[in-house]
């Protein structure tokens, strides 16, 4: 009797447990609002965390990326320009391809600067080689260089890039600084 109590609560828990991981289209859109968030702050470090290692290697390493980041963010604020805000939409289908979830995210990225906004619609790639537990992130824009695809994980037939829209451009109210 004892054993039979004892088999039901292992399965009882593991149960709770499979039931209450979110879907892995749930964690791939909390882990991209993350990476977001992380770039908001300036937090390079933890956005790295959510870059595609081979996105990594192909900028030289993680030091010289953080690096570029760096240089990339002191030239943006000398010229007043700053990333205001960061969506990510819902993804898309998730394909199995190569043994990784593959799965395509929309975001949008609000730009500001002293001659106006640009708001850019984009797309983000999104892989994970753990069953959907963590997930990496690719913008679709850098996986259409044709100097970066090559060293790019290989995507499935089924994930379709969506081209990107043009920006909408609003200028900055005449007599604001």
């Amino acid at each position: 009797m004892r054993t039979q109590l004892q088999i039901l609560v292992l399965l009882l828990a593991i149960s709770l447990q499979v039931f209450s991981q979110p879907p892995p289209e749930s964690r791939a859109k909390a882990q991209a609002m993350e990476m977001a968030k992380a770039l908001l702050n300036k937090d390079y470090k933890n956005f790295a965390r959510y870059m595609h290692p081979k996105l990594i290697k192909a900028a030289g390493g993680e030091q010289t990326l953080m690096q570029r980041m760096d240089s990339t963010n002191q030239l943006a604020r000398q010229l007043g320009a700053e990333i205001k805000k960061i969506l990510i939409g819902n993804p898309e289908k998730i394909h199995l391809y190569n043994q990784q979830l593959q799965c395509i995210l929309p975001q949008t990225i609000t730009l500001s600067s002293p001659m106006g906004t640009i708001e850019l619609e984009t797309s983000l790639i999104a892989i994970s080689d753990d069953k959907g537990n963590n997930w990496h992130f690719l913008d679709a824009l850098l996986y259409q260089s044709k100097e970066l695809k090559e060293s790019m994980p290989v995507l499935g037939e089924g994930l379709k890039i969506p081209l990107m829209k043009p920006p909408k451009f609003t200028p900055a109210a005449s007599g604001q600084q």
